[in-house]
């Protein structure tokens, strides 16, 4: 449900909570049930936890920057070096059309981890149609994060890209993708607070680091109007997910899986947040109607 700061000036993306910000528009109520250590080490990208605390938006210069304070699974194990992370997927509905209810014909960047269609089924809140998707991901080659894009029309069959790649923190330029509009993203996992595991009320925090996005409004169409987002953290192959969902579920909610099964205008509050240049910052919960921007 809400909304968008005054514009300000920008600041480089780095994965750290900047004053451009403001306040959140929306903020966790639940624990986290993707459990795990949390960060152990001095590394921004070592962590077995993965947590949404709270979003944070605005737009300047052309551009939608977008700031999830929290973790995201990522860390190697040891014996053998295999990486393990889980993926941040954030729907974005900007223009008529769109899917209200995600097809089965959407891109498959990669069979096994980025495939897009493994989420089909996946219904949003109700006047939602997601008409883009971006996710962050890891990969071989930690510890580098990757980054991936696609467009989401009505009948399905969009277009599909890996932006590319960047070392954790700043400045988020990825590379060795195709990224025509210059789309960045970087993650800062150094976060030590965590929400508690489970699915209960978290303990409040004001985490200042996380996974961090600028979007060039050329890359989602050039949106004049409000623009919604749908967010959460999925399992590796995207075909489950976790209680980590910006808007944020009820507490005492745990995963909604599988993917294809899970229905979010069947759940209480709106699983969505909203940046509009003409509305002050409100924060959101999951007990606020759903009849703003309706």
């Amino acid at each position: 449900m809400l909304a968008f700061a005054a514009p300000a000036p920008a600041l480089a993306v780095s994965g750290t909570l900047g004053p451009q910000y403001g306040s959140p528009l929306a903020t966790q109520t639940s624990q986290s049930d993707v459990g795990g250590f949390n960060n152990p080490s001095a590394q921004i990208n070592d962590n077995a936890n993965s947590e949404l605390d709270a979003v944070y938006a605005y737009v300047s210069g052309g551009t939608l920057y977008v700031f999830f304070a929290g973790n995201l699974t990522y860390y190697v194990v040891l014996e053998g070096g295999f990486p393990r992370w889980l993926p941040l997927d954030v729907f974005i509905d900007c223009a008529p059309g769109g899917q209200h209810q995600l097809l089965a014909n959407n891109p498959t960047l990669d069979p096994v981890v980025e495939d897009l269609n493994k989420m089909a089924g996946l219904t949003f809140d109700s006047g939602f149609a997601a008409d883009y998707w971006l996710s962050v991901g890891g990969g071989v080659y930690w510890p580098y994060v990757t980054a991936y894009f696609a467009t989401l029309p009505t009948g399905g069959g969009g277009s599909g890209a890996y932006l590319g790649q960047t070392l954790p923190g700043p400045p988020g330029v990825l590379s060795g993708g195709t990224n025509p509009d210059g789309i960045q993203m970087t993650l800062d996992d150094s976060n030590k607070v965590g929400l508690g595991n489970g699915c209960s009320v978290p303990t409040p925090s004001a985490v200042q680091t996380g996974i961090e996005w600028a979007i060039p409004l050329a890359a989602i169409g050039n949106p004049t109007g409000c623009i919604r987002v749908c967010a959460f953290v999925a399992s590796q192959d995207h075909s489950m997910i976790s209680n980590q969902v910006m808007g944020p579920i009820p507490p005492g909610t745990c995963s909604l899986t599988p993917a294809g099964a899970t229905d979010f205008s069947t759940i209480p509050g709106d699983q969505f947040f909203t940046i509009c240049p003409t509305t002050p910052v409100h924060g959101t919960s999951w007990g606020k109607l759903k009849t703003l921007y309706r």
